[in-house]
């Protein structure tokens, strides 16, 4: 007898869950039921799930979909490695396929439509436009349109059973508005991420080589976005991967340990978790409490006293002296010749205009507290005895507001049932039958 939650889907989030984003033309896409009938006559077994085959005909169309959305390069050591991702996010469709198909969900063709021209207007291009861009790849538009139509399922399916097991608490809201009030002189990141799974220890080395490659196509170039679309098993793949504002402190150690040492713009390596490697992406960075101090630029200018290596401690305090001397003498950025003229090894250095995070971080603390005319003590590293100098400086605009309590509220119950969603498929996985070929 089959189940039929769909009575469940009262809650206010029903439609925000049930409509799952797609995102560009590369997106993971499930054959056509004529198109895989007749791909198995032809073509071998890759995978049977529960009774229901996964043939090569299947992973060969979603890697090569994969191959020139994504815009890896097609060598053959990464169509192997992305060809072995592949299989396993088809297993995890077909087993969610396969459960909304149990509970009687359905989608209709205005859903599916709906969800088609969203792809166009992401992309820039009509519907018959993407039509075209698939039958040059060799993908039927059925194959889009069988994918769209599993992803609405799967996300009707997980808000029907499961948001009813959501409860976001008033003194969940208020722990979250503390503890932003109280760390607004940390920092917030922006972040995307790519979940590689791992479900068997012989996995391990196959999926952190996997994740290596996507990593060095992505720092080539490649959009995180769109490798987070084609890869990741987290919900947030829908989304290209994105998670959204982080407070400092709110992820693991680890993770937020990584996220510290990262700059805008930068992509982080394979980090082991629980369960698989995750790849993160800081996009920006932001203080809630006040101004970024890292987002200000100072027009710095510099003045180093060499440090040879073979110093003995009698040269090290001379030089130190001498530096000492030089500090004294400063008056802002006018005299910055005149201040070293006594030192015949002072180096004098214009850096120009640059935001604090471009500065090295051994500087950035004492650049960011600089203000304009005021010079640093000497500051002692390996090479030397260096002196900052702020000519002039301009500081990042006011600090964000904090999120509301709604915000707040949908952020928290969005996490919650993205965590139930994740163990709703692990438990499919595990008490399913699936023998790969």
């Amino acid at each position: 007898m089959s189940k039929n939650p769909l009575s469940l889907l009262g809650r206010r989030r029903r439609d925000k869950a049930a409509v799952v984003l797609v995102g560009c033309i590369g997106l993971v896409l499930l054959l056509g039921v004529n198109d895989r009938a007749q791909a198995q006559i032809s073509q071998s077994i890759a995978a049977i799930v529960n009774d229901d085959v996964i043939s090569s005909y299947d992973v060969q169309q979603r890697t090569r979909l994969v191959m020139s959305s994504s815009g890896v390069d097609s060598t053959p050591q990464v169509v192997d490695r992305i060809q072995a991702q592949v299989l396993r996010s088809l297993i995890d469709e077909k087993l969610q396929t396969q459960e909304a198909a149990e509970y009687e969900v359905e989608v209709t063709e205005e859903e599916v439509a709906s969800a088609i021209e969203r792809l166009g207007r992401q992309n820039n291009i009509s519907s018959s436009d993407i039509e075209s861009s698939l039958k040059k790849a060799g993908i039927t538009f059925d194959t889009l349109r069988g994918q769209i139509l599993a992803e609405i399922a799967w996300g009707k399916l997980v808000t029907g059973l499961l948001s009813s097991r959501v409860s976001v608490t008033s003194d969940e809201v208020n722990y979250v508005l503390q503890q932003l009030t109280s760390n607004s002189d940390k920092p917030q990141y922006l972040v995307s991420e790519v979940f590689l799974t791992i479900d068997s220890q012989e996995q391990e080395q196959e999926v952190l080589q996997g994740g290596l490659q996507l990593i060095k196509q992505m720092r080539q170039g490649v959009p995180f976005q769109a490798v987070a679309q084609q890869f990741s098993s987290s919900p947030s793949s829908a989304q290209g991967g994105d998670i959204g504002w982080v407070q400092d402190g709110e992820l693991s150690a680890e993770l937020n340990e990584t996220l510290r040492r990262m700059q805008p713009g930068q992509i982080s390596s394979p980090i082991r978790t629980r369960g698989g490697y995750i790849i993160l992406a800081l996009r920006d960075r932001r203080f809630l409490g006040g101004p970024d101090p890292m987002a200000s630029t100072v027009d710095l200018s510099q003045i180093v006293v060499p440090l040879p290596k073979s110093a003995d401690a009698k040269t090290i305090e001379k030089l130190q002296d001498e530096a000492e001397s030089i500090y004294k003498a400063l008056e802002g950025c006018s005299n910055l010749d005149k201040a070293t003229k006594s030192v015949e090894s002072a180096v004098v250095s214009e850096l120009g205009r640059l935001k604090i995070s471009q500065i090295s971080a051994r500087f950035q603390p004492v650049a960011a507290g600089l203000r304009v005319g005021e010079a640093s003590e000497p500051i002692r590293t390996e090479t030397g005895f260096h002196i900052l100098i702020v000519c002039d400086r301009e500081d990042a605009g006011e600090a964000p507001a904090l999120p509301s309590r709604v915000q707040i509220e949908d952020r928290l119950f969005d996490q919650q049932l993205s965590t139930l969603a994740r163990r709703y498929l692990r438990d499919l996985r595990r008490d399913s039958t699936i023998e790969l070929r």
